[in-house]
């Protein structure tokens, strides 16, 4: 009767952390559907454009006392927020300056060039986890991005899209860092 009661118990606790495992990796992969709020850790933003929409949905790192963009070194190149790789996904053709980019979707990854001199990288791999990140044989694109800083600074990664007479707009913050760039549909 022992042997039952402890092979039961044992059964019970295996299913309990099967569950709670089951759990815990959903929470990690599940994305809003319609009007649900995100998981504090992911942020989405995105834009409507003439011809289509363009979204971002990425990982939000909290500064924590750090200052990780002020560390990179030049040429380093940056999954661009946490755990799973930041998705660009547009709907329509876009124009960054005299470069195409086709609809799709894409990883994108920040590079630091060297200075004050920063990068978009568009790359064909979606859905990368941790490091190293994407072969850079499938980058897609690089586009510069401007640098400038914030009077106040942000604790969590912040990623926007916006649109200026036509233009789309993405800026991203953090600590007191801002990169920006401009796109336009096709």
């Amino acid at each position: 009767m022992l042997r039952i009661t402890r092979l039961i118990g044992g059964l019970v606790l295996a299913l309990a952390l099967t569950s709670l495992g089951s759990g815990i990796a959903d929470a990690q992969t599940t994305m809003p559907s319609g009007g649900e709020e995100m998981d504090p850790g992911r942020g989405m933003t995105e834009v409507a454009l003439s011809g289509g929409k363009v979204s971002i949905e990425y990982g939000r790192p909290e500064m924590k006392g750090r200052d990780m963009l002020a560390m990179a070194p030049d040429g380093f190149v940056w999954r661009f927020g946490s755990n799973k790789s930041t998705t660009f996904t547009t709907e329509a053709d876009l124009m960054f300056g005299d470069m195409t980019l086709a609809k799709g979707e894409y990883s994108a990854w920040i590079k630091h060039v060297e200075g004050d001199s920063w990068s978009l990288i568009l790359n064909s791999e979606v859905g990368i986890w941790g490091a190293p990140g994407a072969s850079r044989e499938n980058d897609v694109l690089e586009v510069p991005l401007s640098y400038g800083t914030g009077d106040e600074s942000v604790e969590r990664l912040t990623v926007e899209l916006g649109d200026s007479d036509g233009m789309g707009n993405l800026s991203v913050s953090w600590g007191t860092h801002r990169l920006m760039g401009s796109f336009s549909a096709k």
